[in-house]
């Protein structure tokens, strides 16, 4: 593909679309490191201050069911280390879904009710987290303000790429001198040097904010119910086979930004025998489940309780067994390793762009991966503005000098990509409106075209810059 088409894709959507992408790295950088800060936040209602032995699963229930006594228990979250609360999770059908959840926080040591929070989401993430995230996912528009990020998240993969590619081209042609201060030359070093370090992360991102986006998310999830890439979930039925049900809950991209709780509710009016909370608990553990361990209870007469391990810190498997709270019998195994591998692969790249899959260390590596998009941003801007002095921008490309093969290479590159993320292509239409529009409005009538002129004052700027 020519290198000035490139270099012009480059430069406008930098331009143009360079905003969004601020704004979402922006509020990226502060959700990054939210699961840390809010440790910090809610430390009283996370930490149990009595030191006496855990109380049966059954009374801490009891105590926390004494806070909702309306409200049905949805999940049971049971720590495996001293020091932390339980949290009792009751579904409330006032929340705004059912990825919502009302968290009732139980020492328990002498089963102290330490607080009473809304938890959202599989991450379990409590108001402040779960408020920067709506805010990184829609700027707290609602679904409006969906368009935005997932406008951003676009673009991040064919702005890397592209940006890549035009190092690629030029990377040969060295300039010795060394470049005055603030000037053009200098901005372009370190926004070529900071871009090829954050290439692979721009990428990334954009996968895996696609994967739970509106549009291009629903298309995904698409194409993986199709292809069977679903995670799946334990059968509960006591008296039925023990074959595991795909892709029950909807696909699991759409949630920690957008709800990928999949099921947090618990609809269902049965009367619960507490008692086999703590049966469930046991045969959990006998079974090698650990970490902290979820009890989702019996929605119906005839179903077992699952035990799961939920999405925690440096844990590259989440387990799952149904239990028949009557005796203690396994009725179903769900281990990780056999969910569909683009199952696990979702699975691990969303908590990784949570950062929760590996704690302090990725919540520090996203953060500054969020400060190296905005260093791009701004070095692109100054770039821009030393160059064209607020002008033009990019290297005109004239449509006839586009052979067939460059628009073979369009039409299916864009083409594919647009079927996936259709912001992409109409976001695409209006920065090619934009680029005949500025085309139009600075063209010279007396004078020619001069591609080979553009592409060597671009050679003749550009400075090596060895990684």
């Amino acid at each position: 593909m020519s290198r000035r088409i490139i270099r012009r894709v480059h430069t406008l959507a930098g331009l143009f679309i360079a905003p969004l992408i601020l704004v979402a790295a922006f509020s990226g950088f502060f959700y990054a490191l939210a699961p840390t800060i809010e440790t910090w936040v809610y430390k009283s209602e996370l930490t149990a201050t009595s030191s006496s032995p855990a109380q049966p699963v059954a009374k801490q229930i009891e105590a926390a069911k004494r806070i909702h006594p309306d409200l049905d228990v949805a999940k049971v979250q049971i720590p495996d280390e001293e020091g932390k609360t339980t949290r009792v999770l009751f579904a409330d059908p006032t929340l705004p879904s059912e990825s919502y959840s009302r968290a009732v926080f139980v020492d328990p040591g002498d089963l102290h009710i330490t607080g009473e929070l809304t938890q959202y989401g599989s991450a379990a993430s409590l108001p402040f987290r779960a408020w920067l995230s709506e805010g990184h996912r829609s700027l707290w528009l609602g679904e409006p303000g969906r368009i935005y990020s997932e406008t951003a998240a676009t673009w991040l993969g064919p702005m890397a790429v592209t940006g890549v590619a035009m190092w690629w081209f030029m990377r040969k042609q060295k300039n010795p001198r060394k470049p005055k201060k603030k000037s053009r030359r200098q901005a372009m070093q370190r926004h070529t040097l900071i871009g090829l370090i954050a290439a692979p992360g721009l990428v990334f991102l954009c996968v895996s904010g696609l994967t739970w986006s509106h549009f291009a998310g629903d298309n995904i999830a698409t194409v993986r119910e199709e292809l069977n890439w679903m995670a799946p979930e334990p059968n509960t039925n006591i008296s039925g086979e023990q074959s595991a049900q795909i892709g029950g809950s909807g696909h699991a991209g759409h949630g920690e930004h957008a709800g990928h709780a999949g099921h947090s509710g618990h609809s269902g009016t049965v009367e619960i025998d507490l008692a086999q909370a703590d049966t469930a608990l046991q045969v959990g553990r006998n079974e090698g489940l650990t970490g902290t361990l979820q009890l989702a209870p019996p929605n119906e007469t005839g179903q077992a309780w699952t035990v799961s391990e939920p999405r925690q810190a440096y844990k590259m498997h989440n387990d799952a067994i149904t239990v028949n709270g009557d005796n203690g019998e396994v009725i179903d195994r769900l281990p990780f390793s056999s969910w569909p591998i683009a199952a696990q692969l979702t699975s691990w790249i969303i908590q990784l762009h949570m950062g929760t899959l590996f704690g302090l260390v990725s919540q520090i590596a996203l953060a500054l991966l969020a400060l190296g998009i905005g260093a791009l941003v701004v070095y692109g801007y100054i770039m821009w503005w030393r160059r064209r002095g607020g002008k033009n921008s990019g290297a005109r490309v004239a449509l006839r000098e586009l052979t067939w093969k460059h628009w073979l290479a369009l039409g299916i590159l864009l083409g594919g990509y647009s079927v996936i993320a259709p912001l992409f292509a109409v976001s695409g239409a209006i920065l090619f409106a934009v680029a005949l529009a500025l085309d139009f409005l600075g063209k010279d009538k007396n004078a020619k075209p001069n591609a080979e002129a553009e592409d060597t004052k671009a050679i003749k700027e550009y400075s090596h810059t060895p990684i």
